[in-house]
């Protein structure tokens, strides 16, 4: 197979744009929902790129800790194990415990993503998707790092961002199975 050289030294940004949107309109379909869903939908994103970049880089950290150690002179392992010792455990079983925490977290985070991709086409499904979401990481994470990792290490930002991001979702199911059910012609039996 013969690869055109000229053809690959043609190719501008532009290029790639055909392609974003064929994936825009797979995920998200092409016709746009109501503003208050819009609103909803940006406010939920954005909180959920906050957490989910957080988790990510959370765990990135985790994994190169000895790099991080070798470059800058310190031990994010030991601060680690310290802090884990305050709750309750041993120092290297803390650090395992939240290194699988992040981990796992990573594909919570993608669950939450479809929840919101099927918010944003107004499935009802949607909260499913959220709700068992962010019920599989908090039980997780009480399971497996206990209810004073909450307490004492998730930030007053982070639990304000949880807080925001449940009530938005709340209300915004609310509201629009109020809406699909008015629309919906009234079946009789007779």
């Amino acid at each position: 197979m013969k690869i055109d050289k000229d053809k690959i030294n043609r190719l501008s940004p532009e290029d790639a744009l055909p392609l974003m949107i064929r994936i825009k309109y797979f995920l998200f379909g092409r016709e746009k929902p109501d503003g208050f869903t819009r609103i909803t939908f940006t406010l939920s994103l954005f909180i959920w790129v906050l957490l989910t970049f957080w988790n990510a880089i959370s765990y990135f950290v985790l994994l190169s800790s000895n790099i991080i150690e070798k470059n800058k002179g310190f031990s994010v392992q030991d601060i680690i194990r310290k802090n884990g010792v305050s709750h309750g455990f041993s120092g290297p079983e803390f650090l395992e415990a939240l290194r699988h925490f992040y981990f796992i977290n990573n594909f919570i985070w993608g669950l939450i993503f479809i929840g919101l991709v099927l918010m944003y086409r107004k499935k009802r499904s949607y909260p499913l998707f959220i709700f068992l979401g962010l019920a599989v990481h908090f039980g997780y994470m009480f399971w497996n790092l206990g209810f004073q990792y909450l307490v004492q290490d998730i930030s007053f930002f982070d639990k304000i961002c949880y807080a925001i991001f449940i009530f938005t979702i709340i209300i915004h199911s609310w509201l629009m199975n109020k809406e699909k059910g008015e629309r919906e012609p009234i079946q009789e039996n007779f």
